[in-house]
C-alpha cells in the first residue's frame, strides 16, 4: 500500500511538494494523525532522517527549544522536517515562537502542526496558521456520509471494495467511531479475497439491529412506508427521532436535486459542496426521485419540518415517527 493513501493530500503534494509550513487539523484525530505521518515521510530523506527530523508535542516543548530547533539548517539533505503535535496544548511563549517562524519560514524547513481547535474558538493563533501554512482539515464524517467514508477509505486505505449494502451494515453495527471502523476494515482486509463476500462479511461484522438508519431512510425515500412503519421500532432502538428526520430531511432534498439535474449533475453538487461522500449514492438518489414530483417533494419536505418542531417540543419519537409515515403515505395515496 503507497503511504500517500490520503487522496487530498496527495493532490497538494503533487502539485506543490513538501517544503513550507502545513496546518492539519480536525476532530478526525486518527485520519489527521495518519495524513501527518505521511506527510513526513514525502518530506524527509530516509538516509537523513535522524539529522533532520525533529518531533515534538505540545504540552512538553518550550518556546526556547522550538526558536533553536527551526533555526538550523538542514544536513545533508535537501529540508529538515520539525513536526510539532497538537498546538492547543501550547504555552503562550510557544506559540508566538510557532506563529512567527510559520509566517517567514526558509524554503528549506517543513514545519507540520497538527492541532483540535476547540470548538467555538476565535483565537488568533489559530487564524493565523492557516493564513501562513497549507491547511486541510479532518472531521468526522456526519451520519448520512459513513457508508460513503467506509467505501472509499476500503478501497484508498486497505485495497478492497465494498458493495454498498456492506458500507451501510457495518455503519449500522459500528456507528461513527472511525478508529473502530478503521480497525473493523483493517480486519477485513486480510481475508483472501475469494473469501470477502457478503456473506462473509456479515457473519465477521457484530449485528444488533435488524435495520439500519441508511436503509429505513431509503424505506421512506422510496414511499414503501408500511416497511418503513412496521421497522421503526426496531430503528429507534438505536436512534433518535430527530436525527432519523434530519436524516429525511436532507434525503428529500437531495431527491429534488436528483428530479431538478439528473445522476451526473446530483454527483456534481455532491462534490461541489463537499459532500463527496454522498456521491456513490447518487445512482440512489435519482431513481428514488422517480417516485416523486416536485410538488409531493414540498409537501414532504413541509410535513418533515412538522415533525421536527413536534420532536423538540417534548412529544415522543413513537407517535410523532408513526404519524409522519402515516401522513406521507396518505399524501401519496391522495396524488395516485
Amino acid at each position: 500500500m503507497s503511504a500517500r493513501h490520503d487522496p487530498r493530500l496527495a493532490r497538494v503534494l503533487d502539485r506543490e511538494g513538501p517544503a513550507g509550513g502545513w496546518f492539519l487539523h480536525g476532530d478526525a484525530i486518527r485520519l489527521r494523525d495518519e495524513a501527518a505521518r505521511q506527510l513526513v515521510d514525502a518530506a524527509l530523506d530516509p538516509a537523513t532522517r535522524d539529522f533532520n527530523y525533529d518531533q515534538f508535542h505540545g504540552e512538553d516543548v518550550t518556546g526556547e527549544q522550538l526558536a533553536s530547533t527551526l533555526a538550523m539548517p538542514p544536513m545533508m539533505a535537501e529540508r529538515r522536517v520539525v513536526f510539532v503535535r497538537n498546538v492547543e496544548r501550547l504555552a503562550t511563549r510557544a506559540r508566538d515562537v510557532l506563529k512567527r517562524a510559520a509566517a517567514k519560514l526558509p524554503p528549506d524547513i517543513a514545519l507540520i502542526v497538527t492541532a483540535t481547535i476547540p470548538k467555538g474558538s476565535r483565537a488568533a493563533f489559530y487564524r493565523d496558521l492557516k493564513k501562513s501554512c497549507r491547511t486541510l482539515e479532518w472531521s468526522t464524517p456526519r451520519a448520512a456520509e459513513i457508508p460513503g467514508w467506509i467505501r472509499d477509505r476500503a478501497r484508498g486505505r486497505w485495497g478492497f471494495d465494498l458493495s454498498p449494502a456492506m458500507a451501510q451494515l457495518i455503519a449500522g453495527a459500528v456507528r461513527s467511531d472511525l478508529s473502530t471502523l478503521d480497525a473493523e476494515l483493517e480486519k477485513l482486509s486480510q481475508l483472501p479475497a475469494d473469501r470477502r463476500t457478503e456473506a462473509e462479511i456479515s457473519a465477521l461484522i457484530p449485528r444488533t439491529h435488524r435495520i439500519d438508519r441508511w436503509s429505513w431512510l431509503d424505506l421512506v425515500a422510496s414511499r414503501n412506508y408500511g416497511r418503513a412503519l412496521r421497522e421503526l421500532e426496531d430503528v429507534l432502538t438505536s436512534e433518535r427521532g430527530v436525527g432519523l428526520v434530519a436524516g429525511l430531511v436532507e434525503h428529500h432534498l437531495l431527491l429534488g436535486l436528483a428530479l431538478d439535474t439528473g445522476t451526473a449533475g446530483l454527483r456534481a453538487v455532491l462534490s461541489e459542496t463537499g459532500r463527496g461522500y454522498l456521491s456513490w449514492k447518487a445512482g440512489t438518489y435519482a431513481r428514488q426521485a422517480r417516485a416523486w414530483t416536485v410538488d409531493e417533494l414540498d409537501r414532504a419536505l413541509r410535513a418533515l419540518h412538522r415533525a421536527d418542531r413536534q420532536l423538540k417540543s417534548g412529544r415522543g419519537d413513537p407517535p410523532v415517527l408513526a404519524d409522519l409515515l402515516l401522513s406521507l403515505g396518505q399524501m401519496r395515496s391522495a396524488s395516485a
